[in-house]
């Protein structure tokens, strides 16, 4: 801990990964009182950077990057306040729309931003090659059902807690939740661990065409 803090200004000075304060605030009070059961995107890219590793956005592109032609056009649902992973696969030659209801940023020639919430029954998906989100939270039902339904390739990072269900339920424990989520259309996704970092095997699902 004490190195970590120590570390944290020289984090917020470089802030690779664009933080706001308010989520250094968070971070620094999660060093200097850590949950035993649970640990923050915020912190998990801090431990990573303080490994020398490239973020968990950094990551999944690269993932990306190495199994889909570049030029295709990808939806990325829930790329948060920036759309970093969408801007960094459009750097990397991929036609990228990100969509996030928090988003604060405007739609540039690389990028399209869409302002909204990813939702099963309105989000039509006929002119994209496949759909990504990194930890989506809610949409995460939301995304499986519209892929399966309109037949597009998706893959998906899940959260490594479960999740509000379009019932509006929340399964007791993320291994209920995984369960669920792979059982919607157990012929056509896959649920698979990967090693994306050197912290812990990331819990993806994919359908089995990607």
């Amino acid at each position: 801990m004490l190195d970590e803090l120590r570390r944290i200004e020289e984090y917020k000075k470089s802030n690779p990964n664009e933080l706001t304060p308010q989520q250094f605030k968070k971070l620094e009070h999660e060093i200097e009182y850590p949950n035993r059961y649970t640990i923050s995107d915020e912190y998990v890219d801090f431990k990573l950077w303080m490994r020398g590793e490239t973020s968990r956005q950094e990551k999944f592109a690269k993932f990306i990057v190495k199994r889909l032609k570049k030029g295709t056009k990808i939806l990325e649902v829930g790329g948060g306040r920036t759309g970093r992973l969408s801007r960094i696969l459009s750097e990397e030659g991929f036609r990228m729309t990100c969509m996030d209801p928090k988003l604060e940023v405007e739609t540039t020639e690389k990028v399209e931003f869409i302002k909204d919430v990813f939702n099963y029954k309105r989000t039509v998906l006929a002119e994209y090659d496949y759909v990504i989100a990194q930890e989506p939270c809610d949409a995460t039902e939301h995304i499986i059902r519209a892929c399966v339904k309109q037949k597009k390739p998706f893959i998906i990072v899940l959260c490594g807690v479960p999740h509000k269900l379009m019932s509006g339920k929340i399964p007791q424990d993320v291994d209920e939740w995984y369960e669920y989520l792979a059982n919607i259309d157990s012929k056509e996704t896959k649920l698979r661990y990967i090693k994306l970092d050197s912290i812990s095997l990331t819990p993806i699902i994919r359908s089995n065409i990607l």
